[in-house]
């Protein structure tokens, strides 16, 4: 009697250790077939976008093209902005044609760009 009951014991924990591998199975399986739905949505959104960046840059290539830019240069409302001549713009190359009162601002801010400003821009 008591190694019939040590049998049911041992058989029912056997049944109970393959009922739980089969739900971590059936689960990891859900979790796959959940994955392969999202994908191909994801990869749908991905596409949308990318065509969406393709017309945005259609679109700013189109806005900057100088035939555009000319129409709103001939524009009315834009009518007071100019370009400015080549006498108006102030070419800076070095230090030394900057106005700095003391040597040691100079150690300090010592710019080795070429700036060019526009002077006299309405």
């Amino acid at each position: 009697m008591g190694q019939k009951k040590g049998l049911v014991a041992q058989v029912s924990l056997c049944l109970v250790a393959l009922g739980a591998c089969l739900f971590s199975y059936l689960e990891k399986q859900n979790q796959l077939t959940e994955l392969r739905i999202y994908v191909p949505k994801l990869v749908k959104e991905i596409r949308l976008i990318q065509e969406e960046n393709v017309s945005l840059k259609y679109q700013i290539q189109k806005f900057e093209s100088p035939e555009h830019l000319m129409q709103l240069a001939a524009d009315a409302k834009f009518s007071h902005l100019k370009y400015p001549f080549s006498k108006e713009v102030l070419v800076l190359q070095d230090a030394s044609q900057l106005d700095l009162p003391s040597g040691k601002e100079i150690e300090q801010f010592s710019p080795k760009i070429k700036h060019t400003l526009a002077v006299g821009a309405k």
